[in-house]
């Protein structure tokens, strides 16, 4: 076990039927094919704008949204036919830091009593004492001064509310913590402090992650491998190394061109649609688009060390703009 992987997606898809006010009945295919494994103690990165599919992902790693295809397995066990009371003790093993530590906190309970929740809720193996020693435990991991424990979220800078988030998310000892934009609603100097706090806890609690972020450079912080997601298909998956220093899918080279703001960024055509019947679905965005980016696109290897692009001229050789 302990050299086995903590997560597989094998095939992920989720497809939504959306009903317009005209009475149209409109499928939406928010993730389709979307595969990868997590490693314990290690950190996915998922990157990708804004409609990616990332958020939708994360639902149904963690049995919030089930999926229409796909199977999600936690320690080989299969989640998505399980019953609620077969779930039951899968439940403290995958846990969630939201984006908005604002809005995820009761405002009318002290931070200590939210952070307590699910370790209560959770953990009913622990007597009493036990649970009060990790609490203290957890709050400790995450620097949060004794003196917050008691406050209301109110009281509580928007940083601080962010480490009793993580402690919150790491009181019933999981082994998989989804981070869904952990850093986006800070500001620029605390965001360090949380990835680094975010690196010690790992190998402290030897957990691992799933970061999901619009923020490359944290993502490249934090993570060993990386997932490109765009329109709900995985572009391109690789480890850091290879994703940041050699991007081989023209979606990614544009995001990573325009994380760096340089004067000679690869872009991309305006947004619009972008959901074509076949093949790549960047095609009408895409200034290297040839007349054979109409079939469909695979994600096949390409070059060595596992790396994996769905864009059959990056598989051929690199790809550079025009």
């Amino acid at each position: 076990m302990a050299d086995s992987p903590i997560l597989e997606v094998r095939n992920l898809a989720k497809t939504y039927r959306v009903r317009h006010s005209i009475g149209r009945v409109e499928t939406v295919r928010a993730v389709q094919e979307v595969s990868f494994v997590i490693e314990r103690g290690r950190t996915l990165g998922i990157v990708g704008e804004s409609g990616s599919g990332k958020s939708t992902v994360a639902r149904c790693l963690l049995g919030l949204t089930p999926p229409t295809a796909g199977q999600v397995l936690l320690n080989g066990v299969q989640l998505g036919g399980l019953k609620a009371r077969q779930m039951r003790p899968h439940r403290r093993l995958v846990q969630m830091v939201f984006q908005m530590p604002q809005a995820s906190f009761d405002p009318t309970r002290t931070v200590r009593s939210s952070v307590a929740q699910p370790l209560r809720r959770l953990r009913p193996d622990m007597r009493r004492p036990q649970q009060d020693e990790r609490l203290r435990y957890v709050l400790a991991a995450v620097s949060l001064g004794e003196e917050l424990w008691d406050r209301k979220p109110a009281a509580l800078s928007g940083g601080q509310l962010q480490r009793a988030a993580i402690a919150r998310a790491l009181a019933p000892d999981p082994e998989l913590v989804v981070l869904d934009e952990p850093t986006a609603s800070l500001d620029l100097s605390v965001r360090g402090e949380i990835l680094t706090l975010l690196q010690q806890l790992q190998e402290e609690f030897r957990v691992a992650f799933v970061f999901i972020s619009h923020d490359l450079e944290a993502v490249r912080v934090c993570a060993q491998e990386i997932v490109v997601m765009y329109l709900g298909q995985v572009v391109e998956r690789g480890t850091v190394e290879q994703v940041f220093e050699s991007p081989a899918h023209p979606y990614t080279q544009a995001l990573i061109a325009a994380s760096k703001f340089t004067a000679d960024s690869f872009s991309l055509g305006p947004r619009g649609e972008t959901d074509p019947a076949a093949g790549c679905r960047l095609m009408p965005r895409c200034p290297l688009a040839e007349s054979a980016c109409s079939a469909e696109q695979d994600l096949v290897p390409s070059g060595v060390g596992g790396r994996m692009v769905r864009c059959w001229k990056a598989v051929r050789g690199p790809v550079r703009g025009p």
